[in-house]
């Protein structure tokens, strides 16, 4: 008995001292380490774009690929060079290949029911094991494979895993925008990625044109819907932070999935809160993510062949100041005077991405940590617990992403955000356990004292007979 009390004690004060502990690290953690780093791929390589998993030779003129994808394609037409057709059926097709020595045969994969999912486009070259053999080399056939999709197994998410239902602004909220995008926005079923944003950002930037500003304390923290009426109505201000919620919020509803993204910068390895806030749009039309930045009228940004660039491409073009064949997709202001061929203010147009890229070159630095954020898309707490009790989907999505959901980083640094998470969960799953059996412990002893309750009454009634 005094063996399971001991223990009984032992736990309970390892329960209180966990909960201290936890309680601590989460209140003097730094501004913004909820985060965790990941991969370029499984940032921009959404699981809804047909993934090659591996490949398998079959027969030295057969492979067969194992593709992941959110869409489960029946069967596929494969042509060779344009020409010809094979079919091969599943998530496991297998084709027959040219084995001509070192000559590139392309092979377009198109799924069917069609338009399911992206074309695959894979070309192959082939060096057989006779050509080695030959110059007195022992090797086997080599088979040089290049794809027009994601190759390898790797971390993904679906773009809708990115995208906020924003359920927790309340039916009408909801209703009432969907009203304003039909009815002042414009924005119609058939407009394609570009149109909505063309038109989005006029009108965002017409109505928050005067609202650039310090956002008081409880702007850093209410939904979106709340955040924008607030600002229109001139009682809220916004940096970039509140500007790029507002964005994220109205194109979602719009039918543009959009992501919030924060770029922060490092010290000594640890991040400090010192960047700014933007989004990302996904671009249905080009299956690609793309930089959309709201304060600063920067719609999105193309290459030379026209395909939108994202926040990392931006970020590694910057280190080496490689802008020259990209243009900007931007609305004019205040400063459109600057900007050659706009005749007036308040317009959208395409110019130079050198000429209107100041918050990319101040802010994408060697140092900059690129943080992308998971739904729910409300802000992280930066000292301001009060939300905590006015607001639930802002205490449940802190509490969530400080353990379990972290927003996925990117940089060029070794960060702590992995070592972070670790120490986190390793105290709070260690706290849970501790309670856990100090409860079941009480229990037993319970049980046990109801056991011997019962049964001294019937011996001592066996002594007096």
């Amino acid at each position: 008995m005094k063996k399971r009390t001991w223990l009984k004690r032992a736990f309970a004060t390892l329960f209180l001292l966990l909960l201290v502990l936890n309680c601590y690290l989460f209140f003097t953690r730094e501004w913004e380490s909820s985060f965790s780093p990941t991969s370029y791929a499984t940032l921009y390589y959404p699981l809804d774009i047909p993934t090659i998993r591996e490949w398998h030779v079959v027969g030295r003129d057969r492979l067969q690929l194992n593709l992941a994808c959110t869409a489960e394609v029946e069967s596929w037409s494969i042509t060779t060079n344009g020409k010809g057709s094979q079919t091969s059926q599943g998530m496991n097709p297998s084709f027959r290949i040219d084995t001509t020595f070192s000559v590139p045969t392309m092979y377009r994969l198109i799924p069917h029911p069609e338009g399911i999912c992206q074309e695959i486009e894979i070309t192959v070259r082939f060096y057989p094991t006779e050509f080695y053999s030959s110059l007195g080399m022992k090797h086997d056939d080599v088979y040089i494979v290049r794809a027009n999709v994601p190759c390898g197994k790797f971390e993904q998410y679906t773009v809708d895993d990115w995208v906020d239902s924003y359920s927790y602004v309340g039916n009408e909220g909801l209703a009432a925008a969907d009203r304003i995008l039909r009815d002042e926005v414009g924005i119609v079923a058939d407009d394609p990625t570009f149109v909505r944003m063309d038109k989005l950002t006029r009108f965002l930037k017409a109505k928050l044109k005067d609202t650039g500003g310090v956002p008081k304390d409880d702007e850093r923290w209410m939904n979106p819907w709340i955040l924008y009426n607030e600002m229109v109505a001139g009682t809220g201000k916004g940096w970039c932070t509140q500007n790029a919620q507002v964005w994220v919020f109205w194109a979602n509803r719009a039918g543009i999935p959009t992501r919030f993204v924060f770029g922060a910068r490092t010290q000594d390895n640890t991040i400090v809160y010192t960047g700014h806030a933007f989004a990302e749009c996904y671009v249905r039309e080009q299956n690609r993510w793309a930089f959309m930045d709201l304060q600063s009228g920067t719609i999105y940004v193309t290459d030379k062949n026209g395909l939108v660039l994202n926040s990392a491409e931006l970020f590694h073009l910057n280190q080496h100041n490689a802008f020259d064949s990209t243009l900007a997709r931007i609305y004019a202001g205040r400063e459109w005077e600057r900007f050659p061929g706009i005749t007036r203010a308040d317009t959208i147009a395409t110019v130079p991405f050198s000429l209107c890229n100041s918050v990319v070159r101040d802010e994408f630095t060697p140092h900059s940590i690129l943080k992308y954020r998971r739904p729910p898309n409300v802000e992280d707490v930066r000292e301001i617990y009060t939300g905590f009790i006015r607001d639930r989907t802002f205490l449940v999505g802190n509490l969530e992403r400080y353990l379990f959901r972290p927003q996925l980083a990117y940089s060029f640094y070794p960060t702590e955000g992995g070592d972070t998470y670790l120490l986190r969960r390793v105290l709070f799953f260690g706290m849970c356990a501790s309670l856990l059996v100090w409860l079941s412990l009480v229990v037993i002893e319970r049980r046990s004292r109801r056991r011997g309750g019962i049964s001294r009454p019937a011996s001592a009634g066996g002594a007096s007979l």
